[in-house]
């Protein structure tokens, strides 16, 4: 089947948050108007593969949507999906299902450290990490990204040492990267996990943008790149566009991780299913979801190619990412600081991208924008940013 990612969905008469305006409260303190284009959350804005909308048509048809749980053919479209895509075996044993994956780092944290404890993260990254090491009463410790030529990379010295402390207990890492859009190499991420493990780090490896990944690159999973402690966490969401179906699968390979991870979820009233999302895992987790995921991908390396050229010509530092739907701009090669950022681009033009400082440390002077848009979307985007400029 071929599918037309152009055809425009209009989603500003539903509860998703990315095209409401009054949606933004929690994240920009800023007012736009229904004129704005958003290219903020991390959804995409493109039609689901049509087994998994039609999958969730013939359960709605059941009219009863009670207490649910998982079933053989659940695991086994998991199973199919990671073995076929990475050589990873997954267990049924070995896996608990959550809502989603950043409630199950925040159970990942209070499961394999205490109060006072270090967590370690690579920012500039995804801003609930700090978020919720903060809100647990753990520390940040932050293993901040090199970036030379627009290209980031590790700072395992610097890990080396912080590893090291006996108050670090988990790492908290990002694969692929969102936002600066690297897809670790294997070799990257066993440097990594050799450190944790001599040092007794448990990794949480949130590998949800593990299926977002263009030509030319190849994502590992933590798992097979070290035998480092680690969860992994996993989800369809934003492989598949079903963020809202809320439910994420979350790999932990020794029992007696899982045991304590569990018991630490139940204390929360955490473990649960959707029953929208059990079909939606098992529609997705197939060739037919296989076939509209390169589809996609194909149209998404487009889209990062009209941003590389745009930049180009613009005079915008950019470096096309290896994975994710995320592009990470470096407007202060451009003349812009964060205020400007805001006052022109955000407010000016209406332009609604993630500010770089939401990421944390060496964020400044960047916007992180969102390219699982039609590519008329994108291209007037840049055509506003281009005015603001």
């Amino acid at each position: 089947m071929t599918y037309d990612f152009d055809r425009p969905i209009d989603r500003r008469g539903t509860n998703d948050l990315k095209w409401r305006p009054e949606g933004l409260k929690g994240y920009l303190p800023i007012q736009v108007s229904g004129d704005m284009i958003p290219m903020w959350i991390a959804d995409m804005d493109f039609p689901c593969p049509a087994g998994l909308v039609e999958a969730i048509r013939r359960r709605a048809e059941g009219e009863i949507f009670g207490y649910c749980g998982a079933k053989a053919d659940y695991f086994e479209a998991l199973g199919w999906w990671y073995q076929t895509r990475f050589g990873l075996e997954v267990r049924p044993e070995g896996v608990s299902i959550l809502p989603t994956v950043v409630a199950a780092i925040n159970m990942g944290i209070r499961a394999f450290s205490a109060p006072g404890d270090q967590v370690i993260i690579q920012q500039p990254v995804y801003e609930p990490f700090a978020g919720l090491i903060a809100k647990t009463g753990r520390e940040v410790v932050n293993n901040a990204l090199v970036c030379e030529g627009g290209r980031y990379s590790m700072d395992y010295e610097l890990l080396e040492r912080q590893a090291a402390d006996p108050r670090a207990k988990v790492m908290i890492l990002c694969s692929p990267h969102n936002p600066v859009g690297r897809v670790w190499k294997g070799e990257e991420l066993a440097r990594l996990g050799e450190i944790c493990r001599r040092n007794g780090v448990v990794v949480i490896a949130d590998e949800i943008h593990s299926d977002i990944v263009f030509s030319g690159h190849q994502h590992t999973p933590f798992p097979l790149a070290s035998d480092a402690p680690c969860m992994l966490c996993t989800a369809p969401s934003k492989t598949f566009n079903v963020a809202g179906l809320r439910i994420a699968n979350i790999i932990l390979p020794d029992p007696e991780m899982k045991k304590r991870y569990d018991e630490t979820a139940d204390s929360f009233s955490m473990p649960g299913s959707s029953t929208f999302g059990l079909e939606a895992v098992r529609a997705a987790y197939s060739p037919e979801g296989a076939e509209w995921l390169e589809q996609v991908l194909a149209y998404l390396e487009g889209n990062a190619g009209v941003v590389e050229r745009w930049a180009g010509a613009h005079g915008v530092a950019f470096t096309r990412p290896e994975g994710t739907f995320l592009c990470w701009l470096d407007l202060s090669s451009a003349g812009l600081d964060d205020g400007a950022i805001q006052e022109k681009i955000l407010m000016g033009q209406e332009v609604i991208c993630v500010p770089g400082p939401w990421f944390g440390p060496g964020g400044e002077g960047h916007l992180r924008l969102n390219i699982g848009c039609t590519r008329a979307t994108l291209e007037e985007a840049l055509r506003r940013i281009e005015t603001a400029l």
